[in-house]
């Protein structure tokens, strides 16, 4: 017995590093009104699994935010061409166009890892799948009092890579968020 609560305080002592977001939840809703000279960048985590598990999102490998089960967050993008990364016990890339008065909703997939939840990519929503998909989620926003560190170089540079290299095997694949114009 007390084997089994050791382990069971030690499951939960080394699962803290799940909760650490450099996110908050405002009391308000975003404002996704298109910006004329900015894209907006809208990522959707509204599966429940894994959610304590904390998804870490770079742009260009700059962090803009991060998402547990059931969250959103909303980023302006300059336009132009740009790499989305998202970091847990894994790594996925999209890459896309952005263009000024656009929004682009991508939803986030999560699936079974070896120690916490993975992502399995990104893919393209409508605004009306987007709404949807927001209905159950809770709307986050970077803490401005929390930070949060960019990419190491070199491991992005070897994310991109993978995915350039990913993307060359198998390009239907990629297809969909390749092909993705925002709304």
């Amino acid at each position: 017995m007390k084997k089994l609560l050791l382990l069971a305080v030690c499951i939960f002592l080394l699962s803290g590093c799940y909760g650490a977001s450099y996110m908050l939840a405002p009391d308000r809703k975003p404002d996704l009104t298109p910006r004329k000279k900015m894209a907006t960048l809208v990522i959707i985590r509204d599966q429940h699994y894994g959610w304590p598990a904390v998804f870490l999102h770079y742009l260009d490998g700059k962090f803009i935010g991060d998402t547990k089960g059931k969250t959103y967050f909303v980023t302006p993008v300059e336009p132009g061409p740009h790499y989305v990364v998202v970091v847990t016990e894994n790594a996925a890339v999209a890459y896309l166009k952005f263009e000024p008065g656009k929004i682009y909703y991508i939803h986030e997939c999560v699936i079974v890892g070896h120690w916490r939840a993975r992502t399995c990519g990104f893919n393209p929503l409508t605004p009306e799948q987007a709404r949807e998909s927001m209905k159950e989620c809770t709307y986050w926003e970077r803490d401005p009092a929390k930070g949060g560190e960019d990419m190491d170089p070199n491991s992005y540079q070897q994310v991109i890579a993978d995915y350039q290299a990913e993307v060359k095997q198998n390009p239907k694949g990629f297809k969909a968020m390749l092909e993705y114009k925002g709304y």
